[in-house]
This record gives structure tokens, C-alpha cells and sequence, in this order.
């Protein structure tokens, strides 16, 4: 089955571009001398987790319990603070496989024990969302731990200046947790963007990218990747020309996300069209055209994040050079607990 015969609006995977994205990135990890633990939030899929791991992971990164309790590895970060609630459930994933959590506050470090679940303290290196703020603090959490072994920060988006500021941080909490007589085993980084930057934090074991299986349309933007590694595309169809200068695609936010490519204000990147979608009603994307489009055409779109667009479908098709070879059920659809 030739992929523009899918039913609109579709996710489709290119195999042999998927397959590449996972290949690269562990080769340049074992370049690194770095660990990857890729974050499966981002496709929340058991046969693509199977993959990396295949291709070499050590296991894998969650944002939340129920991701872990569908997708496969014997090694789990859990990277996310839990609170006391989830501690049950935590206890009976680490019955069955190895369990890490990232803890930044005394409280959740206390909280978080049993059997088989071991903790990283998370610092913030300056993206200002969770983590401890200086080493002082970051011993205290490392004290309350019941089973300390290391150390998780999260670069996001920084930049070479911010890597390297990041850097004196991290250097500085591993001083200090060494003078309080903890070793920290691992230092958990990593994301996409700043995957090529890890060398400028010598003293990071792992990372996490979750993004570099598919890509999107933010990646893009960023020039973290080329069209050509975009492995994810949702196939739309134009159902409206009325008004001029604009086409209405029959996918809105309820197929894309309703996240904005960063730094750009549209919400996909077209192949092969200079079109721009400038706004999403739930079932309608408004698209600026430059020329002519016409009513039925189908036309691919690299979505702006990839990790929130896949989460809004059931399944997702996958083939090779057009061609529809099956589908993935998104098993972790909705496992946001």
C-alpha cells in the first residue's frame, strides 16, 4: 500500500530513517564515552524502545510510572519527582526490573525507598524548572536518600555558554557530594538539542534525548537536524481553498500539538511547499500558500513536536521509501500518572 492511499490525517514512520536516527545517535554516544538512555516519552512505543535498546541503550528514560509499566527495559530512570502516592506502584516496577528516580527536594528523597529503587539528586543547570540550586542543597537531598547514585541535571535548550556554565555547576555539586563522602556513580544528562554538546560536561556518564528518533519541525529550526533525518510526518489532506491566499488541511490540534515550532510561530514544516500553518482550530489547520492548492491534495508535514503530536494518536504507520508496511499501537498514549 502506497502511504498517500492512508486515510487522513496519519502518522507515518520512514523505517530506514528511524533505524539511522537510533544507529546514530549510539554511535556518537560510544564516541562520547557517554551511556545512552534514550527518554521513550517522546514515541511511548514498546517496538521502538525495543530498538534502542537492540542498537545498544542501557535502558530507558520515563516522565511517568505508567510509561514504564508498558514499554520494555530492565533498567528504568524515572525522571520525574514522585511523591508518596506513586511509591506503591514504584515498588512493584522494582520487583521486576532495575528502578532509578530523580529527587530534588529532602521530602521526596525520604519518601522515595524500598527495595531495588535506587535515586539521583537533580540539579538545575539553569533552565530554572525543577532541581536543587546549589550544592549545599544538593548534599542535603543526597543525605536523605536512601540508596544514593548520583546525580541528574537536564540542558534542554541551553547553549554552548550555557553548557559550560552548567558545567562549573555540575563540577561544583560533585565536590562537594565527594566531600560529604558520596559517589556519584552516574551523572544523567542529556537531551536532544544539547546531545551534541555533552563533551562540554566531561563528567557526565549518560544521556537522555528522547527527540532524535523521530525529529520534528523545532528540531529543524534549531538546524539539530535535515529534513531528511525527519522520521515522523502526519499525511493531510487540503479540504478548503476559499479563501484566498490560505488552504485549510483537514488536521488541526487535535492531530498536531498545539505547540508552536520554537522560534518560528507556525506549527509544522511542509515538505517539498513553501506553506506556512499560522493557526489550529481542533479539526482545522489554517495554512498560508504562496500560489495555487487544490481541494483532495495530500500533503506531508514534519510536526512541530513530535513527543506531544504522537501522543494525541492510537497508532502510527510505518514503512520504507512510501510504502506501508504496518502500524505501532502508541501503547503509552495517555500514561501521564
Amino acid at each position: 500500500m502506497d502511504a498517500l492511499d492512508l486515510d487522513t490525517p496519519a502518522l507515518y514512520v520512514d523505517l530506514d530513517v528511524l533505524e539511522r536516527n537510533i544507529a546514530r545517535m549510539q554511535e556518537q554516544c560510544r564516541a562520547w564515552g557517554v551511556a545512552l538512555r534514550p527518554h521513550v516519552k517522546t514515541h511511548k512505543i514498546p517496538e521502538i524502545a525495543k530498538l534502542q535498546l537492540e542498537a545498544g541503550a542501557i535502558g530507558i528514560t520515563v516522565a511517568k510510572l505508567g510509561e514504564a509499566e508498558v514499554l520494555p527495559g530492565d533498567d528504568v530512570l524515572v525522571a520525574y519527582p514522585l511523591l508518596k502516592p506513586k511509591l506503591p506502584r514504584l515498588r512493584a516496577l522494582a520487583k521486576k526490573r532495575r528502578v532509578k528516580v530523580a529527587v530534588d527536594s529532602v521530602d521526596v528523597a525520604r519518601d522515595v525507598h524500598g527495595k531495588g529503587i535506587e535515586t539521583l539528586v537533580e540539579i538545575d543547570v539553569g533552565v530554572g524548572r525543577t532541581g536543587a540550586q546549589s550544592p549545599e542543597q544538593a548534599v542535603e537531598i543526597a543525605q536523605a536518600c536512601s540508596d544514593f547514585q548520583g546525580i541528574f541535571y537536564w540542558p534542554s535548550w541551553l547553549d554552548e555558554a550555557g553548557f559550560r556554565a552548567a558545567c562549573v555547576k555540575i563540577d561544583a555539586v560533585l565536590d562537594a557530594l565527594s566531600a560529604s563522602g558520596f559517589e556519584a556513580r552516574i551523572v544523567s544528562g542529556g537531551s536532544t538539542p544539547g546531545a551534541a554538546k555533552t563533551p562540554l560536561i566531561p563528567r557526565t556518564t549518560e544521556i537522555r534525548p528522547g527527540t532524535y528518533v523521530f525529529y520534528d519541525a523545532s528540531s529543524l529550526a534549531a538546524q539539530v537536524c535535515v529534513e531528511a533525518d525527519c522520521a515522523l510526518r502526519v499525511l493531510t489532506t487540503v479540504v478548503s481553498t476559499a479563501v484566498p491566499g490560505q488552504c485549510v488541511i483537514d488536521a488541526g490540534s487535535k492531530t498536531f500539538s498545539s505547540d508552536q515550532t520554537v522560534g518560528a510561530g507556525t506549527f509544522g514544516h511542509f515538505i517539498g511547499r513553501a506553506w506556512t500553518m499560522r493557526k489550529l482550530n481542533e479539526e482545522h489547520g489554517y495554512v498560508e500558500i504562496p500560489g495555487p492548492a487544490h481541494v483532495g491534495e495530500k500533503v506531508w508535514v514534519v510536526p512541530s513536536h513530535c513527543c506531544a503530536t504522537v501522543n494525541l494518536h492510537d497508532e502510527i504507520w510505518y514503512g520504507r521509501r512510501g510504502r506501508v508496511e504496518g502500524s505501532w499501537k502508541v501503547a503509552a498514549r495517555g500514561k501521564v500518572r
